[in-house]
């Protein structure tokens, strides 16, 4: 796969497959890489998302992390990964008419079904905070590599229209969009905040907050500044959720 960035200081690296494009780039970041180095791999054999997960990559996905250095508190970064989840929602639309919906924080859904996950990580050279932000989009991902409850919760853009699109393409796409939100994330923090509210589907209906074994029912009122969740409990008490899990089903 050739991919075309004119202009563009950074490198962007193309494997056939490694473990996790997160792990290895967190790799060479230790090594000395530069911002906005990009690596890109078409099969992962060790895929994470959220909460310790794996996250299923076999080829037919687009899997792609971004190193960034962004010069803020720790905290303040946590805009970035809702911010990167407009930019794979751009993506898509340049790529297909798919109507998508944004899962607070960050999954990118299709017809009720997870077609791309975001992972943020830390990782420190010299002293400083860098963060790798990882995708992994199901583009042409067959329908068969959903087995079990996988078949009801996640899908691709190919099993969900029938359609076959360009990995090359979408790469371009994904790597120009991360490098726009970027930018203007560096300017201001809430550069994504109204698309990111008309995106979310959790919005304006019951939620269950999950913690652990724990399973709390809530109802999702809204979105702050800082892209956290705004819910209010069953006894009516409100809290504002920066970071967790948040799901829609079984309410």
């Amino acid at each position: 796969m050739e991919l075309n960035f004119p202009g563009r200081a950074a490198p962007v690296i193309v494997k056939e497959q490694v473990t996790s494009t997160n792990s290895v780039l967190k790799e060479l970041a230790i090594a000395g890489a530069v911002e906005g180095s990009v690596l890109i791999a078409l099969h992962q054999t060790g895929g994470r998302g959220r909460m310790g997960r794996s996250f299923v990559s076999p080829p037919g996905g687009l899997y792609l992390s971004m190193l960034l250095s962004p010069h803020c508190a720790p905290e303040a970064s946590l805009s970035l990964t809702p911010c990167a989840a407009v930019a794979v929602q751009r993506a898509i639309a340049r790529l297909s008419d798919v109507q998508t919906g944004i899962k607070w924080p960050n999954d990118l859904l299709v017809e009720g079904k997870k077609v791309c996950g975001i992972l943020c990580e830390s990782v420190f050279y010299q002293g400083q905070q860098k963060l790798v932000i990882g995708v992994g989009l199901n583009v042409n991902t067959p329908p068969e590599a959903f087995t079990g409850e996988l078949s009801a919760l996640a899908g691709s853009l190919l099993s969900l229209t029938g359609k076959k699109l360009s990995i090359q393409e979408a790469a371009e796409a994904l790597t120009e969009e991360l490098d726009r939100v970027y930018a203007d994330w560096q300017s201001d923090h809430r550069c994504c905040l109204e698309e990111y509210k008309r995106s979310c589907v959790n919005l304006k209906r019951p939620v269950l907050l999950i913690r652990g074994e724990e399973k709390i029912k809530a109802y999702a009122e809204g979105i702050d500044d800082n892209y956290a969740l705004m819910v209010r409990h069953e006894s009516g008490e409100p809290e504002t959720i920066k970071m967790g899990e948040v799901s829609l089903r079984n309410i």
